[in-house]
């Protein structure tokens, strides 16, 4: 970095900053005061000097997707990330020809020689798993650097032989496998062995390829503390050196938050939110997976399309609230009348969908199996239904409810009907079933 820009970082330092291959700058005051090369490049200016003195909002559109202020938002993260020690966010820049691009910014607060500073990197999102590589490429780091870093960092050296030991683990490391920094250098074993058993093989597999043939490693799982599972990221590139080694610098990142976030992210495609059962989408995916299975085993499935008898009665006379309670309880009552490998799904309002695979090659036994459960589902749903309902400010009230279910069913399996098909004609028999009265069951005739 140029004397001018007034910083006394100390070599290594200045090694990680300018080697960086993610855009980094140094922020002080709110202004950019140092960056590296990266990060003109990245922007498509010619010069550092183009970029120094700016605040962050100049680099951005006037205002980011949400839209807020850039100015008065950039200044918003830097005040987060000066009050927690750490912030990520996503942002919108602007490079030099006009053009927009989406980043992941981190920000943390590190000191300088005796100057408060925020450390910043940016990330393309859209090439994350591409941009990991080695951060770091000294033998010399300082733990009270990298301890300000919410990752962890490591180094390993691998031989001619295939042999290979940690040189450097920094705290940040050692605490997300629940080891110390000394331990693990002593016994890398400890690695390996808290990676969680059903992703050890191919963590193992990953490491013994990138030593014997110079790959990048990068590698996802869980890892597993006594009780306690969470998900790490760990990356590494290979760095020949002249005595014929390998250096391995690497980072360990825990995506524990990001995978929960993931999996709420899928919950919510795929599932129904007020009964957490499948809904139409995760039904269509999992019915063409049934039907494709059926023609290969030649064995039918039936389909069960269910709507609850006088439900709205129910919601206008006692309230969406008892409503809600009513279709949870009967999602809970149908998942217990199947097995573990069929489907319950809310097809919508008071609609139910089952599906039950595997029946038996004979269509007659199928259907006599499908009446079985047919029954027992129309004899759940009818058992009375006790609920607890609180309001603010007044005692409880209890409602008992009675309440049954018209079935519509239809077989599948040999045939070249369509998902559409088997849909509409489940339902259609279940509508047979309710123009005749109610908690009656009615089975598809393809030639009624």
């Amino acid at each position: 970095m140029p004397h001018s820009a007034g910083t006394s970082e100390p070599g290594w330092f200045k090694q990680l900053f300018e080697s960086s291959p993610d855009p980094s700058w140094i922020i002080e005051g709110s202004r950019y005061i140092e960056c590296n090369d990266a990060a003109v490049g990245t922007l498509g200016y010619t010069s550092r000097k183009d970029l120094l003195g700016a605040h962050p909002s100049k680099l951005s559109p006037p205002r980011q997707p949400d839209g807020e202020d850039s100015f008065a938002k950039a200044e918003r993260m830097m005040a987060i990330a000066k009050k927690k020690g750490f912030h990520r966010f996503e942002w919108i820049h602007t490079k030099a020809d006009g053009s927009n691009f989406i980043a992941e910014v981190t920000l943390w607060p590190i000191a300088l020689g005796d100057r408060q500073v925020i450390y910043c990197i940016w990330r393309d999102i859209a090439e994350r798993k591409q941009s990991e590589q080695a951060l770091l490429k000294s033998k010399q780091l300082y733990d009270d650097l990298v301890s300000k870093i919410p990752f962890g960092i490591y180094i390993l050296h691998s031989t001619p032989e295939g042999a290979f030991a940690l040189d450097y683990v920094s705290p940040r490391s050692a605490e997300m496998f629940g080891a110390s920094v000394d331990s693990l250098l002593a016994n890398f074993d400890i690695v390996p062995q808290t990676i969680h058993p059903d992703d050890r093989d191919a963590f193992i597999q990953l490491n013994l390829d990138g030593i014997n043939h110079l790959r990048p490693f990068d590698w996802s799982g869980r890892i597993q503390i006594g009780e306690t599972i969470r998900w790490l990221h760990i990356a590494s590139s290979p760095d020949p050196q002249e005595n014929g080694n390998v250096l391995w610098i690497g980072i360990v990142e825990d995506i524990t938050e990001r995978k929960q976030m993931e999996d709420q992210i899928r919950q919510l495609a795929f599932h129904d939110t007020l009964t957490a059962l499948p809904n139409r989408r995760l039904l269509n995916d999992r019915l063409r997976q049934a039907m494709a299975a059926s023609k290969r085993s030649a064995c039918y499935g039936a389909l069960f399309f269910l709507d609850l008898d006088n439900f709205k009665l129910l919601n206008d006379t006692r309230g969406h609230e008892v409503g809600d309670l009513l279709l949870i309880e009967a999602a809970g009552r149908l998942k217990g009348c199947v097995r573990e490998m069929d489907t319950v799904a809310r097809f919508g309002g008071d609609e139910f969908v089952v599906m039950v695979a595997e029946l038996s090659v004979d269509k007659a036994e199928s259907a006599a199996q499908a009446d079985i459960v047919a029954k027992k589902i129309s004899a759940e749903l009818a058992k009375p239904y006790v609920f607890h309902v609180r309001h603010e400010g007044a005692a409880g009230t209890t409602i008992e409810h009675c309440c049954t279910a018209s079935i519509g069913v239809v077989l599948f399996g040999k045939d070249d009907a369509s998902q559409d098909d088997i849909l509409k004609w489940a339902d259609a028999a279940m509508y047979q079933a309710k123009e005749s009265g109610s908690g009656l069951i009615r089975y598809y005739d393809p030639r009624a």
